[in-house]
């Protein structure tokens, strides 16, 4: 019984630090402990035991699974793993359309990449000429997907 208690502990454990160590290892291994800790129930204690075991494991995980996804995002590591922002706040093409032909500031060094000052925006540009050192003027000439 110390075995089958020890292997579902670590198997639950090695799972559980799969999300902080990603790369699938640990998973791997946490998942054949469980299964490792169900057949060794299976051989010793019988059928009935080993079903019970088995389904123990599966309404489990799925509990598991549930809370997780339901209260890990609040906690304070799960807010810092999980990203905050959302897509739709971010710039798209066609409200980088409407910049076009706008003038600003090169906040650093184009060479030719760098990052400019448009109005209140602060993006990420590529300057057609060679290098702009900064807090010269740049003017909006072309737009490229989320790149001008």
């Amino acid at each position: 019984m110390s075995w089958i208690l020890f292997l579902s502990i670590t198997g639950i454990l090695l799972l559980c630090m799969e999300v902080f160590l990603p790369g699938a290892v640990l998973g791997v291994i946490g998942a054949i402990c469980l299964v490792v800790a169900v057949i060794i129930t299976y051989t010793r204690f019988g059928i009935n035991m080993g079903n019970m075991a088995l389904l123990t494991l599966m309404i489990g995980s799925v509990v598991a699974l549930f809370l997780w996804i339901k209260f890990f995002p609040r906690t304070r590591t799960g807010k810092i793993m999980i990203t905050s922002r959302d897509l739709a706040d971010s710039k798209s093409a066609d409200s980088l359309q409407e910049l076009m032909g706008k003038t600003g500031r090169a906040i650093t060094p184009l060479r030719p990449a760098g990052t400019a000052q448009i109005g209140e925006t602060r993006i990420d540009v590529v300057a057609e000429t060679g290098l702009i050192d900064p807090e010269n003027q740049i003017k909006v000439v072309h737009v490229a997907g989320n790149r001008w």
